[in-house]
C-alpha cells in the first residue's frame, strides 16, 4: 500500500466502503459528489472532502442523538433522517464506517415497514 498522506478522508471512506458487499458507490442523487447505495436506496452522500451525510432514519437518530452529539463530530438537524459527520481524521472515517453499519440495519428495517417519505439529504448549498 502506498502513502495515503494526500488522499482526502472522504476518499479513504469511499475506499473502505467500496469493499462492503451490500454497498455500491454511485453519484449522489441530490447534487454534486458521490453516494453510497444499499440496493436502490442511497444511505451516504459525500458532497465535499470534509463531510459525509448518513441516512440513519429518524427513529435511529432520535434514539442515538445523545451519543452522536456527545462525540462532537456529528450534526443532527431536528426531524431529519440524515446526520452529518465531519471527516478530518482517520478516527472520523472509523466513526463513519460504524454509522454506515447502523444505517444498513436501519434502512433494511425501514424498507420492511410501511413507507414514509424519506427526507432528502440536507446538503448545504
Amino acid at each position: 500500500m502506498g502513502s495515503m498522506a494526500n488522499t482526502s478522508f472522504t476518499d479513504r471512506a469511499v475506499e473502505q466502503l467500496r469493499g462492503w458487499p451490500a454497498l455500491m458507490i454511485c453519484r449522489a442523487d441530490c447534487g454534486p459528489g458521490r453516494g453510497v447505495a444499499l440496493s436502490t436506496r442511497q444511505i451516504v452522500h459525500l458532497h465535499n472532502d470534509a463531510e459525509a451525510e448518513v441516512h440513519l432514519t429518524w427513529p435511529v437518530v432520535h434514539r442515538m442523538a445523545e451519543a452522536l452529539l456527545a462525540c462532537g463530530r456529528v450534526t443532527i438537524r431536528p426531524g431529519n433522517d440524515w446526520v452529518q459527520v465531519r471527516l478530518d481524521s482517520d478516527s472520523d472515517v472509523r466513526l463513519l464506517a460504524s454509522l454506515v453499519s447502523v444505517a444498513i440495519k436501519a434502512n433494511v428495517q425501514a424498507s420492511d415497514e410501511p413507507h414514509r417519505p424519506v427526507a432528502s439529504c440536507p446538503q448545504v448549498a
